[in-house]
């Protein structure tokens, strides 16, 4: 994977990244998985192929993926209104407006009005003195940005949707996905702690201000509790888990079928809903950095064709996390791809679009699409 290696290898020469791991399968088998550079640059060592990195947003398609079994299950309808469960949510606010980030809840930074409010909850959430419910209850209370439906706006949308699977499961969230996902996928390595510190990676700052520059943070516990070796006490579906790139893999490969060892596990029209365009009735949304040829399903970006840089396909789909790591999933040619890094701010725009086209370019050159 010639243009994989030297676009890594560039980033991180260029300090983009200390390292870096990223796995490749096609047909549900291991194409390419390698490390780069160092998880701990001071002490020179190496990045390892096992590490464990906490991937941010990459949790929202687990929580979606949890939501969906409720649905199968008939415990829940994507028109069921968020307000049975926590009453102070506006009324037409339904689980469909959670998935597909149309609820008009956000975070500190997406927010246009009651920052304060937003960024003190983000602050109650690091004390660990809260469970999720609470944390919920103090959300409900800020006024929606938006009425439900009217537009995407990126928030905790699906932190909400957590709550309302502990309540509908009787099961804290972190138990429910390791009874249903985790455990079912042998994605042994991933959960709402760290299993083992020697394997995370030191998390670092990128100073851009003259040249590029990574500055060790151990520290960096954004919406997480201060110890990370601990489940906390408010799991957040929307950012809270930990994993590896091979444990990620194979929850991307069962996105693709919605089978575990070859039998039905999730009806593979709910995946469909959930990787295609959700959000039709909506014009002009641009969904962050992306090119304007992607759109957004349930909890992952959508591509809808296939025009513009970077070129990858039509269908293609998944999501990345605040510090810099990012998925891909192309159901046509059955290839899924993670990658690992632990870097604020995580260039995800360079990833998404050089790192895209790298592995498509070779996909291309060894004749496997």
């Amino acid at each position: 994977m010639k243009n994989i290696e030297q676009k890594i290898n560039e980033f991180v020469s260029n300090n983009f990244y200390p390292g870096a791991v990223i796995k490749i399968d096609i047909n549900g088998k291991d194409l390419y998985y390698s490390s780069f550079g160092y998880s701990d640059l001071e002490n020179k060592k190496p990045m390892k192929k096992n590490q464990i990195f906490p991937i941010y947003s990459m949790t929202k398609p687990i929580v979606v993926v949890a939501c969906l079994l409720l649905i199968q299950d008939g415990l829940l309808s994507l028109d069921t209104k968020v307000s049975d469960f926590y009453s102070n949510f506006n009324q037409n606010m339904k689980i469909k407006n959670l998935l597909n980030m149309t609820s008009g809840i956000t975070y500190s930074w997406s927010a246009k009005n009651n920052i304060e409010k937003q960024i003190e909850i983000e602050e109650q959430i690091e004390t660990n003195n809260y469970n999720l419910h609470e944390i919920i209850e103090m959300i409900s209370k800020i006024p929606t940005e938006i009425e439900p439906g009217a537009d995407w706006i990126y928030g905790m949308g699906i932190d909400v949707l957590g709550g309302i699977i502990e309540k509908v499961s009787g099961i804290k969230l972190s138990t429910f996905l390791k009874e249903k996902i985790f455990y079912p996928l042998k994605m042994n390595d991933t959960d709402f702690k760290i299993k083992d510190l020697n394997r995370k990676p030191v998390k670092y700052n990128l100073d851009s201000s003259n040249g590029y520059k990574l500055i060790r943070n151990e520290n960096y516990h954004w919406m997480m509790p201060e110890d990370l070796t601990k489940i906390p006490n408010c799991c957040l579906g929307g950012s809270g888990v930990f994993t590896t790139a091979s444990d990620y893999n194979k929850f991307l490969n069962f996105l693709l079928c919605g089978k575990i060892e070859n039998k039905e596990y999730l009806d593979i029209k709910y995946l469909n809903e959930m990787t295609s365009n959700q959000i039709t009735n909506l014009k002009n949304i641009k969904i962050f950095d992306l090119n304007e040829e992607y759109q957004y399903g349930y909890g992952v970006r959508v591509r809808t064709k296939n025009n513009v840089f970077p070129l990858t396909e039509v269908g293609e789909f998944g999501w990345g996390g605040v510090l810099g790591t990012t998925s891909l999933a192309d159901p046509k040619n059955k290839v899924v791809m993670s990658f690992m890094v632990s870097v604020y701010p995580g260039n995800n725009m360079l990833v998404e679009k050089e790192l895209f086209d790298a592995l498509y370019k070779d996909l291309k050159d060894k004749k496997l699409i």
